[in-house]
């Protein structure tokens, strides 16, 4: 199957099984972070320790997502 079949066929696959999907090709892709990307994630990790009112809380972020999505 081609990824553009399987593009077309994800909307009438249950919710579980599109889920499965995404954690398999996470795992596929999952090559761990370099060191520069380890760097910048704790500096933006700091920097939030120091001012946590610079970030979103994840109940912020998905209200935000579901509202862009219209859920």
């Amino acid at each position: 199957m081609s990824v553009t079949e399987v593009l077309h066929e994800l909307p009438s696959w249950k919710p579980q099984d599109r889920q499965a999907l995404v954690r398999r090709v996470m795992e596929l892709d999952d090559q761990g972070l370099t060191a520069e990307e380890l760097k910048l994630a704790e500096t933006r990790l700091e920097a939030q320790r120091k001012d946590p009112s610079s970030s979103l809380s994840a109940s912020e972020v998905l209200g935000r997502l579901r509202k862009l999505i219209g859920r």
